[in-house]
């Protein structure tokens, strides 16, 4: 029988300590939470006059008029699954997200099963302008670590469609807006030498209901990208603790051989105002 050493020990503690991306994940989110610059003020009616109206709308609808800005927003997921490819059955997964208003950054872990057993981790990291994705089969097999432009692009297109559900950030100095109609405005982020734009779409009661870009970067093969139309679907609005917030997520690839929904999730609430002691904090 293979009797292992401290030092056979320590060192496979210390490659899980180094590779897991739920460690690396816990161990940004400390990061974070000490270094992110705080957010004061409230979301004040005249504080979005700027805003295309469509967009006012919402916040009014929402009800984050009144409400204090957030530094750091926790978007709680339930019932995430996921499609690996457009060959690929739907796979369960846990999911927990961090947004970061001021320096416009976002970070998630993901965690899934292969075969029911094999753990899938996965963690996304957008840090204003730059893009990092990290996945592992049994916590020690690197399956990608990728850290390309396309990457941070598809972060800064994230972020952006995103920028809705914590307003913090919609009203950043990154994100510029354009009126379009009376159920439809533009938006650009603008990061560093990053620029991304997308189009966000209402229904007459003021819920953001959809979001559009093109500037998402698409694997085609390994190592290989192109920009394939790709589009947030967002509905069953319902209340929590006095904010209005969509409870179901689809996100959809438009392929030209079809669509390719690979996201289906349920946002159950927000944390907002993360404390910097704790990550389960609320304001």
């Amino acid at each position: 029988m293979k009797v292992f050493t401290l030092a056979t020990l320590w060192a496979i503690f210390t490659l899980y300590s180094c590779t897991s991306p739920e460690n690396i994940f816990e161990n940004e989110i400390s990061e974070f939470l000490l270094n992110e610059e705080s957010i004061s003020g409230q979301i004040t009616v005249e504080s979005i006059t700027y805003l295309p109206d469509p967009v006012q709308q919402y916040f009014r609808y929402s009800g984050f008029i009144g409400q204090p800005m957030s530094g750091i927003t926790e978007i709680l997921w339930a019932d995430t699954k996921i499609k690996l490819g457009t060959d690929q059955q739907w796979r369960n997964l846990e999911t927990r997200q961090y947004n970061f208003t001021a320096t416009g950054s976002r970070l998630a872990y993901m965690n899934a099963r292969m075969a029911g057993i094999i753990p899938f981790e996965g963690r996304d990291r957008y840090d204003n302008g730059r893009g990092h994705m990290l996945g592992t089969l049994a916590r020690t097999v690197k399956v990608f670590n990728n850290d390309s432009r396309e990457v941070a692009l598809g972060g800064a297109v994230i972020l952006l469609a995103e920028s809705l559900l914590e307003p913090s950030i919609a009203l950043q100095e990154y994100i510029t807006w354009e009126s379009i109609d009376q159920h439809t405005a533009g938006a650009t982020l603008h990061q560093g030498e990053l620029s991304v734009s997308g189009i966000f779409h209402f229904n007459e009661n003021g819920e953001f209901i959809r979001f559009e870009s093109g500037d998402r970067p698409y694997e085609m093969s390994t190592g290989k990208y192109k920009p394939i139309p790709f589009s947030i679907v967002l509905d069953e609005y319902h209340e929590v603790e006095g904010l209005k917030i969509p409870g179901r997520v689809y996100a959809t690839w438009h392929l030209e051989d079809g669509d390719f929904t690979y996201w289906d999730g349920r946002i159950t609430g927000l944390s907002r105002n993360v404390s910097r002691t704790s990550p389960s904090g609320t304001y």
